[in-house]
Formats: structure tokens, C-alpha cells, sequence
């Protein structure tokens, strides 16, 4: 404040604290390895970080896993350590103070309701999803549902086939660190709100079983998304959705990822109000960081509109809060956001146009 040396009233224009609000970080894998305890491992940046510091102790699924997330697109991974007795919950918990938006367990065949533990785990944390992997084999296809349903679960089939460690063999495999490489590169290269298909996988020489089209229509309306080997294209991960039922808003793995990371980065981004006067200009200060966040978002193609009005709506103001919430310090604002859902199904409209053209008549 200036200093004023004669008594009267004097204006000055302040402003609020605010900046802007990022976007957060959605590409860092959490592993459980169910081997024996340790200390967290992490962060590491490359396999040869894990190599530095695996034992050999680390599992049979662990080590081929991690290689394949760095092979895929992976840039950050944690791994936490539990003994088979252990319950997953403990390997799960040492994750929470990362900032981890993806957890599996590729040896996770030895602990009983592991699926269930980890979408539990990401429901109640609300910050991260969870990749499923099957048993091997699966039969018949016609009967087979995810082991758990969540909007905060996606789960991958079949196995996959990759070289060993020491390259002197194949070894059948559970998909979950490869495809988590998959879900950081396409966050890397196109964005969070993309979906995680229709990408080869790279380190992968066969599948377990060669489904076909028809497979894959089964399975993916009951949220199982599969890995499909096209003759050209080479495997591919070729669905995006996660096992929640499928009337669901969340039933697809881009648009709960999105959701994740809309409502992590405006946490993040907006602690700069606690504490603030509680008033209309606080509330149009929310309004302003939210607003110029999401069209940011919007204009890179992640929600559905041709205008911001299409895109999104941000109220805080008396409409959203009562009398209750002002005298209990609570700011309240209601955000809605029209996520871009991935196209599944392009159906193309084609037709024999039987008109024969006439030549123009002269005049």
C-alpha cells in the first residue's frame, strides 16, 4: 500500500492472487509388484533405471512389464513392493502420495479379488484409473465379463507374447504395462481426451488367441477391450472402454481420464482462493481462471461445441450457493463439460447413383 501523507479518501485497485490453472500430469504408471517388501522404487524415466535398481526378486509378469510401458510411450512410472501375503491394498496405498494416474499389478494372479481391490482403490481416490488383465486362458469368449465393473477400470484381452529379458525365448504375458505405455503416448501426443486405440504395440510378437471381428463385438459390449493382430497394421489395442455398465456417462476411457484431469488440474489450480473474501469478486475471479482453462481445452478438440457456450457453463454465484455455505466459508461452483466421445463406429453411406448426367440444353 503507498504510503499517504494528508488525511482523505484515496481508491486503489488491488487483485487477487490468482494464476493460472494447469493442466496436471496424466502419464505417470503406478506397478504394484507382488514379490517380496521394499522400499517405493521411483520415479524412474527409463528401463535402464529399473534395471539399476530391480532385484531379482521382482516377479515374472514385473520386469517385462515395465520394459513394455517405456517401449510404448511410458515417460514416469513407481513401483511399489509387497510379499504375496501382503494385502494389495498396502501396494496400492504406497502409491497415494504420487502423482499417479494409472495403477496395475501384473502379477496380481496370486491375490484373490485383486480387481476389485484396485477399482475400489481409484473410486475412492478419484484420481486415477486402474488396468484389469484377464487369466490365461479364457473359454469360452461367449461368457466372459470383466472381474470388476468401475468407471475407473478398464481391462484389456488377451495376452500378449514378448521376448524374455535375455531375448532367448517368448513369453505369454497379461497386456497392462504395455497399454499403459499406450495411454502416455497418446496423452503426449495427441491428449488425455484421446483414446488409447487403435495404436500398434510396439515389443508385442503374438496374442495368446487371434480374435476376430465378431470376438471383438462380443467382448467389447460387455467393456472387455481387446487386442486385436491386423494383417497389415500389426496388433493393435483396439478398444477404449471401461467396465462400468454400459448407460454409464463414463463408459469410455478418454472421457473418465478427462473428467479426472479437468477436476484435478482445477483443484490444483485454484488454491489460491482459500481463504479470499468470499464475495462476488472472488466469484468472478473463479469464474475467470475456470473459464479461460477450459476454452484452452476446448480449442485443442477435447469437448464437443462450436462455441464455448456449446463446450461448457461455470456458475458461482448466489444460485449456487446458500446463506449456509457463505457462513461456512464454503465457495460452491458448478461446472458442466461436454466431453468428446471416441468414435467407434464409422458407418459410411454408399450408394449407386443411377441418374445419368444430361448435357446442358442451348439457348
Amino acid at each position: 500500500m503507498a504510503e499517504h501523507l494528508a488525511p482523505g479518501v484515496y481508491v486503489e485497485e488491488v487483485q487477487f492472487a490468482s494464476s493460472p490453472i494447469l493442466g496436471v500430469s496424466t502419464s505417470t504408471a503406478g506397478f504394484v509388484a507382488v514379490t517380496g517388501r521394499g522400499p517405493l522404487l521411483g520415479p524412474l524415466t527409463s528401463f535402464a533405471d529399473f534395471e539399476r535398481v530391480a532385484t531379482p526378486n521382482l516377479g515374472v509378469n514385473l520386469p517385462l512389464a515395465v520394459r513394455g510401458f517405456f517401449e510404448n510411450g511410458g515417460q514416469r512410472c513407481f513401483i511399489s513392493q509387497i510379499a504375496p501375503a501382503d494385502p494389495l491394498e498396502s501396494g496400492l496405498a504406497a502409491l497415494d502420495a504420487q502423482a499417479v494416474s494409472v495403477v496395475c499389478c501384473p502379477d496380481d494372479a496370486t491375490i484373490p479379488n485383486s480387481a476389485s481391490v484396485m477399482a475400489a482403490h481409484c473410486e475412492r481416490r478419484k484420481d486415477r484409473i486402474c488396468i484389469l488383465q484377464s487369466p490365461q486362458p479364457i473359454v469360452p469368449l461367449a461368457t466372459h465379463q470383466p472381474p470388476a465393473h468401475s468407471s475407473y477400470a478398464a481391462y484389456y484381452y488377451p495376452w500378449i507374447a514378448v521376448p524374455s529379458l535375455d531375448g532367448s525365448s517368448t513369453v505369454m504375458m497379461p497386456p497392462a504395462g504395455h497399454v499403459a505405455g499406450i495411454y502416455a503416448q497418446t496423452d503426449t501426443a495427441r491428449g488425455v481426451w484421446a483414446a488409447p486405440a487403435n495404436v500398434p504395440l510396439a515389443g508385442v510378437t503374438a496374442l495368446s488367441q487371434d480374435l476376430t471381428a465378431a470376438d471383438s463385438d462380443t467382448l467389447n459390449s460387455r467393456g472387455v477391450d481387446v487386442i486385436r493382430s491386423f494383417p497389415t497394421q500389426g496388433i493393435r489395442v483396439w478398444g477404449a472402454r471401461t467396465t462400468t455398465n454400459q448407460d454409464s456417462d463414463y463408459k469410455y476411457v478418454p472421457v473418465r481420464r478427462l473428467m479426472i484431469f479437468l477436476e484435478q488440474s482445477v483443484a490444483e489450480g485454484l488454491q489460491w482462493a482459500v481463504f479470499e473474501p468470499n464475495g462476488p469478486a472472488l466469484w468472478a475471479a473463479v469464474r475467470s481462471s475456470i473459464e479461460n482453462f477450459l476454452s484452452g481445452i476446448w480449442r485443442q478438440g477435447a469437448l464437443q461445441g462450436s462455441t464455448r457456450q456449446d463446450a461448457f457453463f461455470i456458475r458461482c454465484d448466489l444460485t449456487t450457493m446458500t446463506q449456509n455455505d457463505l457462513d461456512n466459508g464454503r465457495l460452491v461452483c458448478l461446472v458442466g463439460v461436454a466431453p468428446v466421445t471416441p468414435a467407434e463406429f464409422v458407418i459410411l453411406q454408399i450408394g449407386i447413383w443411377t441418374q445419368i448426367p444430361t448435357e446442358p440444353s442451348a439457348h
